[in-house]
């Protein structure tokens, strides 16, 4: 090594899936003002009213950024899932990986999530542990024949999903097609034969994946499907399936659904819907993260086995109609791209950082959280607030919000017709 003075140049290689310090150069800046702000890294109490306290500041309020949709993370039932699980097991967990040893709830509940959604459904601690493990082996092969497959990437596809990339890439050779590019997907098949397509079935910040045109694929070449339906799941479907369980008949050989549980479900952890085809043994041996020594906590399967449980009844339904009015009132009232969609995100992009910041915390100040949104989580140019509706928002709360949005956000919205805001009241 010695004369050699390239310094840190030296370590620079070719950046294929990632360039981290571009990332957080262009990021970096605008997680520092949401911060300044006081809008991101809050340590808060629940309470009973569906509040959130910020013990640090003493102010309470509304979150509209949240995931939970149907409010099921508050719901008596769930809750009491998580006691009764502690209760009856005496212990927070194995403290054994759970190749070797998992807790006899787990396997009732996914025996319960497996019958209701028709599908062989495995639990993990989370769907990012689920995606650090499987999608390597769908990559590989192994999930199917044990023959490799070129790998797309949908260039929308969630930041779980690309981080693992470069491990795929180790397993077969890795593309990126723009966002529902259905020919650039098609001519990948024509190319290489054995393709899978990795990508979300209902997006983070909106949208729907073109599934009619991708199982036209899959008929055609044999496409293997990687969908991600976290938003969707328990949102959409007669049981709370998500978008692409709903719209499948049988599960086939070359479709793998992922989803978080953390969202509509009301719990935590992540979930997996396999075809009967897979051997769980291969799962539970061979899907990395999945198989390490973090055993699944007692309480948290104890409260999907209870959610499952609403999901099998007729109070689903109750709560997907109830989101559904609510998001009917927001759309008449305030514009969107998403507008009319049964997905409840909702992206308000008004093109700049400050101004979105500003806006968040003006909210803030009068009860109702709903943060901004900047690079990386969109694109630059597209900062603006994001929405989450809610099935147990009450009307009136949720009229004072939209009130505020109409006065404050939608003059200075970007991309959507301002002009198709109602004046009504609910």
């Amino acid at each position: 090594m010695s004369g050699d003075d390239s310094g840190e140049a030296g370590l620079e290689g070719p950046r294929r899936f990632r360039d981290t310090a571009k990332m957080m150069r262009l990021s970096q800046g605008n997680w520092r003002e949401a911060e300044s702000g006081g809008l991101i890294n809050l340590h808060l109490e629940c309470r009973p009213d569906g509040t959130l306290h910020d013990p640090d500041t003493g102010r309470s309020f509304l979150n509209l950024s949240s995931y939970s949709y149907l409010g099921l993370n508050t719901h008596p039932a769930v809750v009491q899932g998580a006691i009764d699980a502690l209760t009856s097991q005496g212990c927070v967990g194995l403290g054994i990986t759970p190749t070797r040893m998992r807790p006899s709830v787990l396997r009732q509940a996914q025996d319960q999530l497996s019958e209701i959604w028709r599908a062989q459904c495995l639990l993990a601690l989370s769907c990012s542990v689920a995606t650090a493990g499987l999608l390597p082996l769908v990559s590989s092969g192994h999930l199917v024949d044990g023959r490799p497959r070129v790998t797309v990437f949908d260039k929308r596809s969630h930041f779980c999903m690309d981080y693992v990339k470069p491990i795929c890439a180790d397993e077969a050779p890795v593309l990126v097609a723009p966002h529902n590019d259905i020919d650039f997907v098609e001519d990948a098949c024509k190319k290489y034969g054995r393709v899978a397509y990795v990508a979300d079935g209902a997006y983070s910040m909106g949208g729907l994946a073109d599934l009619d045109s991708l199982r036209y694929l899959q008929d055609r070449y044999g496409l293997f499907l990687w969908m991600d339906d976290s938003h969707a799941i328990s949102v959409m479907g007669d049981r709370g399936e998500g978008y692409i369980r709903s719209e499948m008949g049988d599960l086939n050989d070359l479709t793998l659904i992922t989803g978080s549980l953390e969202k509509g479900f009301g719990c935590s952890g992540g979930v997996v819907m396999l075809p009967e085809s897979v051997d769980p043994a291969l799962v539970n041996t061979f899907a990395g993260p999945m198989c390490w020594s973090q055993t699944p906590s007692v309480a948290n399967m104890g409260s999907v086995l209870a959610s499952a449980r609403l999901h099998a009844g007729p109070e689903l339904s109750h709560l997907q109609g109830r989101l559904r009015a609510n998001l009917d009132y927001f759309d008449s009232r305030v514009p969107s791209e998403s507008a009319g969609s049964i997905l409840p995100v909702r992206a308000l992009p008004v093109g700049d950082r400050d101004l979105a910041v500003d806006l968040s915390r003006r909210l803030l100040d009068e009860g109702f959280y709903c943060a901004p949104v900047y690079f990386p989580v969109t694109s630059r140019g597209r900062e603006g607030l994001r929405v989450m509706i809610r099935a147990n928002l009450g009307d009136e709360n949720l009229r004072r919000f939209v009130d505020l949005l109409v006065e404050w956000v939608v003059p200075h919205l970007r991309g959507t017709d301002a002009t198709a805001v109602a004046g009504g009241a609910r």
